[in-house]
């Protein structure tokens, strides 16, 4: 009996260290969803910024499959945590017009700070 609850105390100690070491191997992607146009008519002098897209949805794909996804906030600000690889992200606008815009990134296996990207779908105005 003494064996079998040694055993069993090694095994959730390895399960322990096991989730604690993955958590340690992930960085943190952070971005924003933009949209653009955002005027019917641009003119001279007259900035028309692309405008933050709540609520557009946004997933880490790795060799064909989601790794990770998320919503947008009201900033169209997002985060993702992602072990190393090569990802696509994507970003698909909310609306009539599911418009999308991806880009590919390396997620390095250092600490370091989060790798920032910004992606900026079609708004559908002309």
């Amino acid at each position: 009996m003494r064996a079998m609850l040694a055993g069993a105390a090694v095994l959730l100690a390895a399960g322990c260290a096991s989730s604690a070491s993955t958590s340690a191997t992930t960085r943190t992607v952070v971005g924003r969803v933009l949209s653009a146009p955002s005027c019917p008519v641009q003119r001279a002098g007259v900035p028309c910024p692309p405008r933050p897209v709540a609520g557009a949805s946004v997933e880490a794909i790795q060799t064909g499959d989601v790794a990770a996804s998320t919503h947008t906030d009201g900033r169209g600000g997002f985060s993702l945590q992602l072990r190393p690889g090569r990802y696509v992200i994507r970003a698909t606008n909310v609306g009539a017009l599911a418009t999308t815009a991806q880009r590919q990134v390396v997620v390095a296996a250092h600490k370091g700070p989060a790798l920032v990207i910004r992606l900026v779908v079609d708004s559908g105005i002309r």
